[in-house]
């Protein structure tokens, strides 16, 4: 079995962030996902050069289906990274990390692969946190040692769901699950899915890549018959580390207004979150309910604003083509 055809490939990019892409890596490993064996998936890590640099023997020791590349990139951008591991999968379903700083909580590979059992055009979003008590660029006092100091708090190593104990949500969905989610760190998708949006857009050049991540996420929700699975109790959660978005800088609103702008440029009406009525699948252990509540709160806000008003709450859901068959 362990050299069957894996099912899963999953892509993690990462830059300058040592520390962090090795707890990612660790929540990857087989040792700690549940559920599922290291034969039926791998792992696609790719590093740009810089002068923070994981270890290759790091990765060499997560097992036999990591596959570790190192690379030398004059661009900004991740998106020629994004696109060689592309090239590096050979499995039917493709999950993508463009952010390596992201942990994941250990039943989320498990359910990325019974989800893709369910549709072809099955798109798997796990919600965002940060580690800490918001967002990082919010908080003045957050930094690694704060981060460490909270990680070493809980034994999240035996059990990855204590990480929501030490997290809050993220931008990209900081209203919920039953809203319209911005973007994702952290989705599944077939092969084929990816190929039909063209992969990473080489058009994303700016620093971090723009806008790319988002523009990716909508690009695969927005296909014939996709449909949404969010997942509430499984999570992403990412770590302090020098991000374009996650981090406070002197620029950094006019860097994300460059990212607005070229992502309105490039959709007909405009750029906006999707808006597809997710599928809710997956156990919620106790660790995560306090975000299902929250998120409960929100979506009752919102259903009566949008109601008031007479918008619809999901104007992107698309009916479903059926296919004429013969009786």
């Amino acid at each position: 079995m362990e050299d069957s055809q894996p099912q899963l490939s999953v892509i993690v990019i990462g830059y300058k962030m040592a520390r962090q892409l090795e707890n990612t890596l660790f929540t990857l490993s087989a040792q700690y996902q549940k559920n599922i064996a290291a034969y039926d998936y791998e792992v696609i890590v790719v590093e740009n050069e810089s002068n923070d640099n994981l270890e290759p023997a790091i990765v060499e020791q997560l097992g036999r289906n990591f596959k570790y590349f190192r690379r030398v990139e004059t661009a900004h951008t991740p998106v020629p990274a994004i696109n060689f591991a592309f090239e590096q999968c050979s499995a039917p379903l493709i999950g993508l990390m463009i952010d390596g700083a992201r942990m994941l909580s250990p039943r989320v590979l498990e359910y990325a692969l019974l989800i893709s059992k369910l549709s072809d055009r099955a798109l798997t979003v796990v919600p965002g946190y940060h580690l800490g008590a918001d967002e990082q660029h919010l908080a003045d006092d957050y930094n690694e040692a704060v981060e460490q100091t909270l990680l070493e708090s809980i034994n999240w190593q035996s059990n990855g769901h204590l990480l929501f104990d030490i997290a809050s949500f993220s931008g990209g969905n900081n209203k919920g699950f039953f809203q319209p989610f911005m973007e994702c760190n952290c989705l599944f998708a077939s092969a084929a899915s990816f190929r039909d949006i063209g992969y990473a857009d080489p058009q994303f050049t700016r620093r971090g890549g723009g806008g790319i991540n988002l523009h990716m996420y909508r690009s695969l929700g927005m296909l014939p018959n996709a449909t949404v699975f969010v997942t509430p109790g499984e999570g992403s959660f990412h770590q302090f580390h020098g991000g374009v978005t996650t981090m406070a800088y002197e620029g950094r609103q006019a860097e994300l207004l460059a990212h607005k702008t070229q992502l309105q440029g490039l959709w007909p009406d405009g750029f906006h979150s999707l808006r597809k009525e997710p599928l809710l699948f997956g156990a919620v252990p106790h660790n995560a309910q306090k975000f299902l509540a929250v998120s409960v709160e929100f979506e009752n806000k919102r259903f009566n604003r949008l109601r008031k008003i007479g918008m619809p709450l999901w104007e992107d859901d698309q009916p479903v083509t059926s296919v004429d068959t013969e009786v």
